[in-house]
């Protein structure tokens, strides 16, 4: 099954039944692990559970990685289906959030995704603090599983206009050490390749020398790291002795670590590689040491599957490369009583690839000067290729990068757990030290998307968060709010005021949860959410949170500034502070918003604009005088309102119930509050006269009133609704980039500081191959940075840079 077809399946299923049907696809697999499993039934399972487990991966290409308090950080967005790493046009919004040092959200935005990409723009508060903070995204599927999954890079930010925090400086460093068998486990008695990964508290590498001594302090062996600060040793295990790992750190420091206690029995498995072939070695010392399976898969796409039999405890296999997937494969050994015993991760180089080549017209430019840039893109064959792009041009800072990219990240960091340390350099270079620091890398970085139990069906996958297949979904919480417990079965109404009426319904599960399916809420709005209070009375309700609560439990690489940076953040500041100055208004341009034409009742059958009657000083008699289909009836005080017609063209005239709507918010008082209401603050009438159907609800008719502002003037709303100020799906802000085609614009007196030149989320390249596009410089001197990123339809990363100066 391909991504394609699996996403079209998911999204049939969601659109007939939602949630209900997913569960059902993921209850197939619901044998239990604990069970003994055949040999012969874990390669189909494992098939069975990769197909109903569609995963997502989210790229964001942000425009630089420093930048200044009060400026703008540009993003696009990525999202890919992780068995191919083609595009997916599966979610329609990814959550963006910048969160700080605490995991605290700074900022968070909704991006509105289209067949798989989205672009948007974060506007930095100019009172955040200097440091290192992190930018992350993913969808609501994504919820459903770890924050690993989520993309998450730092975002080097600098106040320039307040003092910087000076953190005391530690008189003793500290330093993460970890160790890890290659198999999984150190087994007495077997030789095992170990792992070995120390960094400083920043996050990075270091270099040391270190031995392994058994318990009487003997010297078993002694290692170095290859490349930032990470390598590996080999060692036998005797029977009932203990292991430690002595460190020579930097400083004169010696730290004294446990290696992993040996297990009595078990299992061990190494890789080697040579002439184009792996070699597979198990090794295993136990009484389950006869048959295994040895199954192998790249990205849950399923390689090998083979059954071996152990000659006194030993098996070797050997497997040519070309089978594997490029990127990622987990090689994983089974006992012969189908329990995972061995795992270990290979990474092969992508044999596709995608070239971008991107040239500025000149090497050098005078200030404001046209620059004209050629994009092309062509496949490791030379052909010219479809693809969808971002390009940047950004003042070059001598702040060092982590060089994340979607090359790097989408082959690379988003199936490996932590921090990698510059990932760009494991796929630019290509010579031995680099190939055996990739595999130092596989040894201690590795992790799955997923746990045994789950891909053998004892734990099926827990299901908290719908996909936004269609558009972004409302989460709310109903409680009784007599007793503050959940109130299951009642119907609840979502209103978005506004001149094309929004109204959604719902109807709460027996946990009290709601969901409201909604569409094109963009930018600010304020939302009503209550229930029908004539029928419901005592229930409150909390809209909820879109956004994760979950984090990773690793520390992000910082990158400290130096005095060497002083002129570069002055230059930067100065310009910062004329951009906010001067061009205030244009760096807050959005796009139009874009939204429905119409009510969400689509077109009424009769709509009365009461400017066009003569105005009566009572809505009573305007509905009596004007609004036929709209009988009033009186009790004492109460008033009433009804739709008449006729259900059949020979039928008498028949009153039926509506639904009261004031600007799209429903009145649930039979239409008192409307007859007494002031009608000169009415504009129109709609009346749809026939049934109108809308998730859980059926309304016979509607009578919406609705005011000039479409701002329900003066009007008291239930004290039991719940309204709030709600941040919709972002609206697109507009790029600010000024054109000098004529002396007269070049010679404008406003100053232009720009340090960002140009900013291009959608510049998607067609089957030509090649893309110009074109900017003018600033009157800010010196050296640009030009990133250019994308992916074609077949999910082939690629990125390249160039370079250009002002003078």
């Amino acid at each position: 099954m391909t991504m394609r077809e699996l996403t079209q399946g998911i999204k049939g299923m969601f659109c007939r039944q939602r949630l209900l049907c997913l569960l059902g696809f993921l209850l197939l697999v619901s044998d239990t692990f604990a069970q003994s499993v055949s040999l012969d039934s874990i390669s189909s399972r494992f098939n069975r559970f990769s197909k109903s487990n569609l995963q997502e991966k989210v790229y964001l290409h942000t425009d630089k990685d420093l930048y200044l308090a009060g400026e703008i950080v540009w993003f696009k967005v990525y999202n890919v289906g992780s068995e191919s790493n083609s595009l997916l046009d599966f979610s329609k919004i990814a959550y963006t959030e910048i969160l700080d040092q605490d995991h605290k959200p700074v900022m968070q935005a909704k991006i509105a995704l289209d067949k798989g990409t989205g672009n948007g723009s974060l506007h930095l508060p100019g009172d955040l603090s200097s440091g290192t903070y992190r930018i992350r995204s993913y969808t609501s599927w994504m919820k459903n599983f770890s924050a690993d999954y989520f993309f998450e890079k730092p975002l080097h930010i600098v106040n320039t206009l307040a003092k910087p925090v000076r953190l005391p400086t530690a008189s003793v460093r500290n330093y993460d050490i970890q160790f890890f068998p290659e198999g999984g486990s150190l087994v007495e008695g077997l030789a095992s390749k170990v792992g070995f990964r120390v960094v400083d508290d920043s996050g990075r590498g270091v270099d040391f020398r270190g031995s392994i001594v058994d318990e009487r302090n003997d010297t078993i062996t002694r290692f170095r790291p290859l490349k930032f600060g990470i390598g590996n040793f080999i060692m036998e295990t005797g029977s009932n002795k203990s292991y430690k790992a002595v460190l020579n750190l930097p400083g004169g420091q010696t730290r004294t670590v446990d290696l992993p206690q040996p297990n009595k029995s078990g299992f061990v498995m190494s890789l080697s590689e040579t002439s184009g072939k792996l070699n597979v070695s198990i090794a295993g010392n136990t009484s389950d040491a006869r048959e295994i399976l040895l199954l192998v898969h790249t990205r849950q796409q399923t390689r090998l599957a083979e059954k071996l039999r152990l000659n006194e405890g030993k098996a070797v296999y050997q497997i040519d490369k070309s089978i594997l997937g490029d990127g990622i494969s987990h090689f994983t050994v089974f006992s012969s009583s189908g329990q995972p015993v061995a795992e270990r991760l290979y990474f092969k180089r992508p044999s596709s690839k995608l070239t971008f080549t991107v040239k500025p017209d000149q090497l050098q430019y005078g200030k404001r000067k046209k620059v004209t840039l050629d994009l092309a893109a062509i496949t490791e064959n030379g052909a010219a290729t479809l693809a969808e792009a971002s390009v940047g041009v950004y003042a070059s800072n001598g702040l060092s990068s982590n060089s994340t990219d979607i090359l790097n990240y989408l082959w690379l960091k988003s199936d490996l757990r932590g921090n990698i340390e510059d990932p760009g350099y494991y796929l630019k270079n290509t010579d031995p030290q680099a190939n055996e620091a990739l595999d130092n890398l596989m040894l201690t970085h590795g992790w799955r998307r997923f746990v045994w139990e789950e891909a053998m069906g004892g734990k099926p996958a827990a299901i908290t968060f719908l996909p936004e297949i269609e558009g972004h979904i409302i989460s709310a919480k109903l409680t009784d709010s007599r007793t503050n417990s959940p109130a299951g079965g009642i119907v609840s109404y979502l209103s978005v005021p506004g001149k094309n009426v929004r109204l959604y319904t719902a109807r709460s599960n027996t946990s009290g949860d709601l969901k409201f399916y909604t569409k094109d809420i963009y930018g600010p709005s304020e939302l009503v959410a209550q229930t029908n209070y004539k029928q419901d009375s005592t229930y409150h309700i909390e809209l909820l949170s879109p956004f994760s609560a979950k984090t990773t439990n690793y520390s992000l690489l910082s990158d400290p500034l130096t005095e060497n940076f002083k002129d570069e953040l002055l230059t930067l500041s100065v310009g910062n502070q004329v951009q906010n100055v001067y061009l205030n208004e244009k760096l807050r341009t959005f796009y139009a918003k874009p939204q429905d034409s119409v009510s969400f009742y689509l077109k009424p059958d009769k709509s009365y604009l009461l400017d066009n009657f003569v105005r009566f000083n009572t809505m009573e008699e305007v509905l009596r005088e004007y609004v036929l289909e709209v009988p009033v009836t009186r009790q004492r005080d109460e008033f009433s309102v009804w739709v008449s017609f006729k259900p059949h063209y020979n039928d008498t005239y028949k009153n039926v119930e509506p639904l009261v709507l004031y600007d799209g918010v429903p009145v649930f008082d039979r239409g008192t509050k409307m007859v007494k209401y002031d009608p000169k603050k009415v504009k129109t009438i709609d009346v749809l006269t026939k049934k109108y159907y809308q998730g859980p609800v059926t309304f016979n008719s509607i009578i919406n009133f609705k005011s000039y502002k479409n701002n329900l003037p003066d009007f008291q709303l239930d004290s039991r609704a719940t309204v709030v100020d709600y941040e919709g799906t972002q609206l697109r802000r507009e790029f600010y980039s000024p054109v000098y085609e004529t002396e007269a614009q070049a010679a404008d007196r406003l100053p232009d500081f720009r340090n960002l030149l140009f900013w291009l989320p959608d510049a998607a390249i067609d089957a030509s191959g090649k893309r110009k596009m074109t900017f003018y410089t600033s009157d800010q001197k010196g050296k640009y940075t030009i990133v250019v990123q994308g992916i074609t339809p077949s999910g082939q990363p690629g990125v390249a840079s160039s370079t250009f100066e002002v003078k």
